[in-house]
């Protein structure tokens, strides 16, 4: 109880500093260990790897030299100089012969036997011949047709045979390893490893007339495993040791090595320890020490040699100096730790400066919150930086001043609230001039329904009138243009007649393919005969890929007459008149009629097109124009606005949709 009574007197800042680097140790002393583990299980993976690859290099350059020397014994056995010589009985030239080739490819002996197995003659021990040879794997594989090449163990006698300096070379003293178990040990190495191949000898008369074998005598023979050191290794070496080691074994025996001993020679004849008996030299499976140094410091890696029946005969061996691997893995885990306490330190001190850092404004807030707790929310509390304490100091001020607000917001809510109720109203008065203006519209149309019908009766009695004057006047009177007109626009005074009780029914527009352009043409052709379009300057710019739309031809005829009806009187029969049509992005036939007249307030652009509207002079406008044409446009499923200058002119824009195939196709 006492030890909780005295961590609760303790400061804030050393709690949370001694749990923060309790936390701390413990992590960094795990990360440690761990990363320490993989450093070492890295290195030592990598010595393996390199012990592997070594190996292989070690098989591949005694395998290829076991194929080299099968090579130069087929090749001597199937050329034409030893078919020659046995087939002349001259022996000694053929010895002569087989020596001139053992010489020149390094062999230790080189002989030819009969069909039957028998010596025929030796190229280095030439006394000794007639002896049965065929108990050999190998020349008996070259009697039955075959070329082979294997590792055989030769006995000191068929040593003294081939080459009476082989069985001296074959001895070895044995030595015992320090781990050589309860197995008995031989006092020396009387037989020889060998690498021998064999071919067979024919002749024109016989398939097989003999064989022809030679071998390299491996005890004692450095050759091989110094070219096979310099190649792994280049004499590298580290604290005076070479990084590597390479060595052959004639069963459990060092026969031929590149590591010397202290007193600077070859260190062969030492026995494999128990385990590189029973595996690599004994069962003839791979072996590799792993983590186990020999007395010389190299770990090392074995691989069987077996003969041509299949035993294991010996094996090769690959070590490299362990210390060179742990020294590296040493150093790395020493510098590892090293930056680990270096950081911890670091860590220590950094953590002091921001535990500091937290506790310093806890006071500074606990006067806050008395504040607050008796209601004074005018009490800002001032702490830099962006950690918790700062945010709870931004919070705190932040809700302080959304009270603030709150009773801020009901104040001016009270206030605003009149502005609010004459906003409402003002919106109700301009609903109701909508509606007012929709009355208007219908007005308009029972008015326009009453005038149509008035006109329609004697604008027909003109029409059928005129129709039988032209049936009675010859093709080539002068008044038959005229009334050939007269018709012509009787037609159209009957279409508009027909639209304003469409306009007043409001029926659904035509669906006839229109050409714009044609039609706009068509127009201007017509009332640029009227004497008002004397003065007034006409320009034309149209896109030639405008598509069709689909739509009443009248009605849009009319609603184009009217649009330039209205720009004309604008500019006083004066001025320039632009028509501009083309073809948008959007699928939309664009028309802009422009002109240079007075322009529009802009206090009444937004009551063109209210009915009965217009700023003409008293008799010369009723203000429907405007208003029909946004009907009928509107209808059509098109836009029309108008843009105004006071003094510079007005731009009235029309929007229609492209016939559906031409909207199909901009899609595609």
């Amino acid at each position: 109880m006492w030890l909780d009574r005295l961590w609760d007197r303790r400061s804030l800042r050393a709690r949370l500093l001694s749990r923060y680097l309790v936390i701390l140790g413990i992590g960094g002393l795990v990360t440690s260990l761990i990363g320490s583990w993989i450093v070492s299980s890295t290195i030592m993976a990598q010595m393996h790897r390199a012990l592997a690859h070594n190996l292989g290099t070690v098989r591949t350059i005694y395998e290829q030299r076991l194929l080299g020397l099968e090579l130069v014994v087929r090749l001597t056995a199937f050329g034409p100089s030893v078919e020659h010589y046995l087939a002349a009985g001259d022996t000694s030239a053929l010895v002569d012969h087989l020596d001139r080739i053992r010489c020149d490819n390094g062999f230790d002996f080189l002989t030819v036997t009969d069909p039957r197995g028998v010596v025929i003659g030796r190229t280095t021990e030439r006394r000794h011949a007639g002896d049965d040879v065929s108990s050999l794997n190998l020349v008996a594989a070259a009697l039955s047709g075959r070329s082979a090449a294997a590792t055989e163990i030769l006995t000191h006698e068929q040593l003294a045979r081939e080459n009476p300096e082989l069985r001296a070379r074959a001895q070895l003293p044995v030595s015992a390893s320090p781990s050589g178990g309860s197995s008995p040990e031989p006092s020396a190495v009387t037989s020889g490893l060998v690498m021998m191949a064999a071919a067979p000898v024919r002749s024109a008369d016989r398939p097989v007339s003999g064989a022809l074998y030679g071998g390299i005598l491996l005890n004692r023979n450095y050759e091989m495993v110094d070219g096979v050191w310099n190649v792994l290794y280049g004499g590298e070496r580290y604290q005076d040791k070479h990084v590597g080691a390479v060595g052959i074994f004639q069963h459990d025996v060092c026969i031929s090595t590149s590591v010397k001993n202290a007193r600077g020679e070859r260190a062969v004849g030492r026995r494999a320890s128990q385990a590189v008996r029973g595996s690599a030299a004994g069962e003839g499976a791979a072996w590799d020490r792993r983590g186990v140094a020999d007395e010389q410091g190299y770990v090392s890696a074995y691989e069987p040699l077996r003969n041509y029946a299949g035993d294991v005969v010996g094996a090769l061996r690959v070590g490299v100096l362990q210390r060179l691997y742990t020294a590296t893995r040493d150093r790395v885990i020493l510098s590892f730790f090293a930056i680990a306490t270096a950081g911890f330190l670091l860590i220590i001190i950094v953590t002091d400066f921001m535990v500091r850092q937290i506790t310093r404004p806890i006071g500074a807030m606990v006067a806050a919150t008395h504040n607050l707790a008796a209601g004074r929310f005018d009490q800002d509390v001032r702490i830099d930086g962006r950690g918790e304490i700062a945010l709870l100091a931004r919070s705190f001020n932040q809700m302080s001043e959304s009270l603030r607000q709150m009773q801020e917001a009901q104040e001016e809510w009270g206030r605003t609230l009149e502005e609010k109720v004459q906003q409402r109203s003002e919106q109700l008065i301009a609903m109701q001039n909508r509606v007012a203006q929709s009355e208007k519209l219908a007005s308009l149309g029972m008015l326009a329904a009453g005038v149509a019908h008035e006109i329609n009766n004697p604008l027909g009695g003109v029409l059928s009138l005129t129709s039988l004057a032209l049936e009675d006047l010859p093709i080539e009177h002068p008044a038959r243009q005229n009334l050939e007109e007269v018709v012509r626009q009787s037609d159209r005074c009957r279409e508009i007649v027909k639209g304003l009780l469409e306009f007043s029914r409001q029926q659904e527009a035509g669906s006839d393919r229109v050409d714009v352009l044609q039609m706009i043409d068509e127009t201007l052709a017509l009332m640029s005969k009227q004497a008002l379009f004397f003065n007034v300057k006409l320009k034309k710019n149209y896109d030639a890929t405008v598509p069709m739309v689909l739509a009443d031809r009248s009605q849009l005829q009319q609603v184009f007459m009217n649009i330039v009806m209205n720009a004309v009187q604008a500019m006083g029969e004066r001025g320039l008149l632009t028509v501009e049509v083309v073809a948008t992005k959007d699928a939309l036939v664009e028309i802009q009629v422009s002109d240079t007249g007075c322009g529009i307030p802009p206090g009444d652009i937004d009551r063109v097109f209210d009915p009965f509207y217009t700023t003409k002079k008293d008799g010369a406008g009723t203000g429907l124009g405007l208003s029909i044409a946004y009907g009928i446009i509107t209808k059509h499923r098109g836009t029309i606005s108008v843009a105004s200058e006071v003094g510079k002119g007005t731009v009235v824009t029309i929007r229609l949709p492209a016939s559906p195939e031409f909207a199909e196709e901009r899609r595609a």
